[in-house]
């Protein structure tokens, strides 16, 4: 395999490449390289940044950039805290609502024990009981 430099990119071919298309810069296994020659360095990755010079930030820049990360890691901050008391909030009214379902069921095995009592002391009497006053409104 050979690789060189063709129109500004590095390009690796085979031994059947025509050798006519561009100058070879490592040899064929086998073939011996010249001495004075070194095998070529990698090439170095284009880059899309601005030079140093244009990205530079002076110490103004940098403080306000800090200033205002200080203030957007406060705002997280800030927002965590109020996600946790949120979750708090939520936990306790779940203890809430579980506390009432539970009296709820209490109360409804009350009323179901003073029912059974009352169907218990109907039979026993042989009478029946009048019908409750309506509620007060």
């Amino acid at each position: 395999m050979k690789i060189f430099k063709e129109n500004g990119q590095w390009v690796a071919k085979s031994k059947g490449f025509d050798d006519e298309s561009g100058p070879s810069t490592l040899p064929f296994e086998g073939e011996e390289m010249d001495e004075d020659a070194s095998p070529p360095s990698p090439p170095r990755p284009r880059s899309h940044r601005p030079s140093s010079s244009a990205s530079s930030v002076n110490e103004d820049q940098f403080n306000l950039l800090s200033g205002r990360i200080d203030s957007l890691t406060s705002t997280v901050d800030g927002m965590q805290l109020a996600v946790n008391d949120l979750h708090n909030t939520a936990t306790t009214i779940q203890a809430t609502v579980d506390g009432i379902q539970a009296t709820v069921g209490g109360l409804q095995s009350s009323v179901d024990g003073i029912t059974s009592m009352l169907h218990a002391l109907h039979s026993y009497l042989g009478t029946d009981f009048p019908p409750p006053p309506p509620p007060e409104i």
